[in-house]
């Protein structure tokens, strides 16, 4: 049975790997802001979740760095020297500086697209990424994990906020089907996950769902699991145009399109979806 070591425990992908995979691995629950782990003994594979995400609460770019970057290099280099040969780093799709494509033709993004952070989070997960894999050897394997929206019961963040947005207002701008975005369910990523570990699958690794989904589609989905009717609408061309200069990273991630090609990294872990898109937006 391999141990790992899975720091981030307590948060939400942390969490639901620990209660599935309880019974197949010997897991070592790690919570960083209670202190750094100074023991890898017996540990095979490191699962690194533990990051400063962005929340209500502001931080410093500094402190960003401090955490996703910095922190990330030296649990790294103690995991490589105490004899850990996988370690498995959970970064974020929004290394590639994009939150989606509005009235442009979309670009189809993939593990190998050239990456153009914005943010100071998402800068601070690819500085540790460009560490970490020049840190690899043939003893020390790594793998990157990038995933897009996560979605599925009891997720937080933006998903939920849109189901909540849903429960209160019956009517919403959300009338447009033609916009695609990729997502993951929290069950296909800890599938995933599992499959990268056993299959020690290196590299740039983008893990989703085969459907995408509109707006419209997740609206209607969350409507009808609340048996509640919505009225969707469209804003005028022109207010949309407005809004779009007044908040672009919002409405290109409300109505644009994101989708990655995962070809490379289904054939890396021999990856079978197992939780169906829509299904897993019902079961919220």
């Amino acid at each position: 049975m391999k141990k790992i070591m899975v720091t981030g425990a307590s948060g939400y992908i942390g969490k639901n790997f620990i209660q599935r995979y309880c019974g197949d691995y010997d897991i070592q629950a790690v919570s960083l802001s209670s202190g750094f782990p100074t023991s890898f003994s017996g540990v095979n594979t490191v699962i690194h979740l533990s990051a400063l995400v962005h929340q209500t609460k502001e931080h410093s770019d500094s402190r960003y760095f401090e955490i996703n970057t910095q922190q990330t290099e030296l649990l790294a280099k103690e995991a490589k020297k105490q004899g850990v040969t996988h370690f498995v780093f959970f970064s974020t799709v929004a290394v590639y500086g994009v939150n989606g494509y509005l009235n442009i033709q979309p670009t189809v993004i993939n593990e190998e697209s050239d990456c153009h952070p914005v943010s100071a989070y998402a800068m601070s997960k690819f500085a540790a990424e460009r560490i970490l894999l020049n840190m690899e050897t043939d003893d020390f394997k790594v793998s990157i994990i990038r995933p897009p929206i996560v979605y599925g019961k009891d997720c937080p963040g933006n998903m939920k906020n849109l189901k909540i947005l849903i429960s209160r207002f019956p009517f919403l701008p959300f009338n447009y089907p033609d916009n695609k975005r990729s997502m993951v369910n929290i069950e296909n990523l800890l599938h995933f996950t599992k499959q990268v570990i056993d299959k020690k699958a290196t590299g740039i690794l983008i893990p989703q769902d085969v459907d995408t989904y509109s707006i419209k589609k997740i609206t209607n989905i969350f409507s009808e699991g609340l048996n509640r009717k919505v009225l969707l609408f469209r804003f005028p061309r022109l207010i949309f145009n407005i809004l779009v200069k007044i908040k672009p990273k919002v409405m290109s991630s409300l109505y644009g399109t994101l989708v990655f090609d995962s070809t490379t990294s289904i054939e890396k872990t021999k990856y079978v979806e197992k939780v169906a898109a829509e299904e897993g937006l019902r079961s919220m």
